[in-house]
């Protein structure tokens, strides 16, 4: 199935809905649970979180989740996050 996908170039776009939906796998439970929506557009993940605490946190941290997500996805399917 994902061969299909990658010869109608969809292949990204794939890859970007299983991030989404393995959210609590990729980042954690705890941050899973204070993610109150998120969605990737043009290699950016937009991150909106119910923690303003957390959120700061993980501005600092933003290089490291970036790496968590593609490597989750094994290839760069984002390359900045924005948080709101």
């Amino acid at each position: 199935m994902l061969v299909l996908f990658k010869s109608y170039n969809q292949g990204d776009k794939y890859d970007e809905v299983r991030v989404v939906n393995s959210w609590e796998e990729v980042a954690g439970k705890m941050i899973a649970q204070k993610t109150s929506k998120l969605y990737i557009n043009k290699k950016v993940l937009y991150l909106t979180l119910s923690s303003p605490a957390l959120k700061n946190e993980l501005r600092y941290h933003k290089l490291v989740l970036i790496e968590k997500v593609n490597t989750f996805a094994g290839k760069e399917i984002i390359r900045d996050i924005n948080f709101f």
